[in-house]
């Protein structure tokens, strides 16, 4: 059966941001900024599109069933992660049997990565690969699915992958997210902010391709910036309609393109609209003058993705910070006034050790950070590791991203960890790293700042004594196994 519109023009989208049923932690508590532009961009050009977000009260099949006889329309979109695949399966399943004539369209990082599997295991009749506005705008218009760059469909039995061609270069074309076919308030956002706070998109692009992560292969090796004049536009709206007292710049690092932060933050001291906000980046690329004026624009909020302190094993994954750099430079986030310093760190690397992660997480806290966080290395379509785990068996021959896998743990049930060591030790490392800096980051979030450096000399030593007591953090509890350098090989292979 061909699924190919034949230069069908549609009207009418209903989008869907597909529940978290089975690892319920993964429910979303922030918009659907993916899905808002691609609804602004087909109401720019005079197209009907709605939203919902059927993951705010986890919906039943039925609930969502009945929410699409309600609207009518020609086209459902799905979005999903690699977290809700299979919900998204049984939604598309539902959906066809209750609407066979229905055209049903999926798009996303997980699906974007395996879109054969998606249409083989799935009742979608297409994915949409990598950036979604232009190529649903294409469907949208009647252009045959043949013609459209980075769409996958089915034509008379078999599969059909188009290759992407490029991305958006200008992202002050695309009209700002369609948040009006949402509910704001239904969104809490960042406690730490200790406001509502909402995402909003300030640049797409990582040009790092980190070993465990999968931005730089769907947004691009080049970081590419909305103008300041766009940004703050978007921000004075959600400042005036919305009432917003903080935002989240959900960007893979805010500060990879410099001369963009910089002017952002000019452009919110200028306007002093009273906000405040957070956002991520690397230790790497911040200085002491750019965080001054991040403070000076409201910043109170930066999360380091630090991930190991391990320089061989950075060598390996794509981060680079020693500890001084990591130590000096959370200081100076702190002295310039930014209040919260979380750091996140990865257990389970390739190449580490148990003795060196214990190295790692001991340093880490013998800084002034506000918050630390510790997550298992996951295994995600799209990434070097992907590549890695499947070479090395971690990923056994003939794995399908739609098998029913339920091996997964700690919150992430659906999702393959990635074990170079025994899956046990994993386990008990995280079950005392996560409680371990629960408590920790409690007790630096409440005392005052000028007494973090003595806690943290207090905190490395507590640190270092129970987990010097504890076997899971001895390398010497490892199996013997030989070195190899196929990590390194792996990451090469993607730069």
């Amino acid at each position: 059966m061909s699924s190919d519109n034949g230069g069908k023009r549609f009207q009418k989208a209903f989008f869907i941001v597909v529940p978290s049923r089975i690892d319920n932690y993964n429910n979303t508590y922030y918009p659907p900024l993916g899905v808002l532009y691609i609804v602004s961009t087909l109401e720019a050009n005079g197209f009907d599109a709605d939203v919902l977000d059927a993951s705010l009260d986890t919906l039943s099949d039925d609930r969502i069933i009945d929410e699409i006889r309600r609207r009518d329309p020609d086209v459902i979109g799905l979005s999903c992660t690699t977290h809700t695949r299979f919900e998204m399966r049984d939604v598309a399943a539902a959906i066809k049997d209750a609407f066979p004539d229905k055209f049903i369209v999926v798009g996303g990082p997980h699906v974007s990565f395996c879109p054969e599997e998606t249409l083989e295991n799935t009742a979608v009749d297409a994915v949409i690969i990598g950036e979604g506005e232009m190529k649903t705008l294409d469907l949208f218009s009647g252009k045959p699915q043949a013609e459209i760059p980075g769409l996958a469909y089915r034509d008379n039995g078999r599969i059909v992958v188009n290759p992407n061609r490029g991305f958006i270069r200008n992202l002050d074309s695309l009209p700002s997210p369609a948040r009006h076919k949402i509910d704001l308030n239904r969104y809490p956002g960042y406690s730490t902010l200790r406001h509502r706070t909402t995402h909003v998109l300030s640049n797409r692009g990582c040009p790092f391709g980190c070993l465990y992560c999968s931005a730089t292969f769907f947004w691009g090796k080049i970081t590419r910036s909305l103008s300041a004049e766009k940004v703050l536009s978007e921000i004075e709206n959600l400042v005036t309609n919305y009432g917003i007292k903080a935002i989240y710049f959900y960007d893979d690092a805010f500060t990879a393109d410099k001369r963009k932060a910089r002017r952002v933050c000019e452009a919110l001291i200028e306007k002093n609209l009273g906000l405040v906000w957070g956002t991520s980046t690397r230790i790497d690329l911040v200085n002491e003058e750019l965080l001054a004026l991040m403070a000076r624009a409201g910043c109170r909020q930066i999360d380091y993705g630090l991930e190991t302190l391990n320089l061989d094993v950075q060598r390996k994954v794509g981060t680079k910070a020693t500890y001084e750099r990591a130590r000096d430079t959370i200081r100076m986030t702190i002295d310039a006034g930014i209040g919260h310093v979380k750091v996140y760190l990865i257990i389970g690397l390739p190449g580490d050790t148990p003795e060196q992660l214990r190295e790692t997480f001991a340093k880490t806290l013998s800084t002034v950070a506000t918050e630390v966080s510790s997550q298992i290395l996951r295994i995600y379509p799209g990434t070097p590791i992907e590549k890695l785990a499947r070479e090395r068996g971690i990923i056994p021959e003939g794995f399908s991203w739609y098998d029913d896998f339920r091996e997964g743990w700690s919150m992430f049930e659906c999702v393959p960890q990635y074990t170079e060591w025994p899956a046990g030790m994993l386990e008990r490392q995280y079950a005392f790293l996560t409680k371990y800096m629960r408590i920790s980051s409690a007790l630096r979030q409440r005392i005052p700042k000028c007494a973090l450096p003595a806690f943290a000399k207090a905190d490395v030593v507590v640190f270092r004594a129970v987990t010097g007591m504890m076997k899971c953090f001895r390398s010497s509890a490892l199996p013997s196994t030989e070195a190899t350098d196929a990590e390194a090989e792996c990451v090469a292979s993607y730069q």
